[in-house]
């Protein structure tokens, strides 16, 4: 009986052990997959501010574009025959 229960014991030590071992490397995935998560966090905010940089730079084009072909219209309706500097500026730009 006290062999059989010394053996039993062993079995339960020795799944003990493995069920340990087990468990610290559950948690060290789980630390990994925790850094991962913040990594993967800060990379979303950071696409994020870069989207709104983009649509912010997007707009202030659109709004220099708008006044750039304002210039142009006005310059034009006060019959400028001539080549205003910010038309020639843009056509510039446009061989860019």
């Amino acid at each position: 009986m006290v062999k059989e229960l010394s053996s039993r014991f062993a079995e339960v030590e020795r799944r003990v052990r493995a069920l340990v071992t087990e468990n610290q490397g559950l948690r060290a995935r789980v630390r990994e997959l925790e850094d991962e998560r913040g990594r993967l966090g800060e990379a979303a905010r950071d696409s994020d501010a870069l989207r709104a940089n983009k649509s912010q730079v997007q707009d202030r084009l659109k709004r220099l574009l708008r006044l750039l072909e304002t210039v142009e219209v006005r310059e034009e309706e006060r019959g400028g025959a001539e080549a205003s500097p910010a038309r020639e500026e843009h056509a510039d730009a446009d061989k860019v």
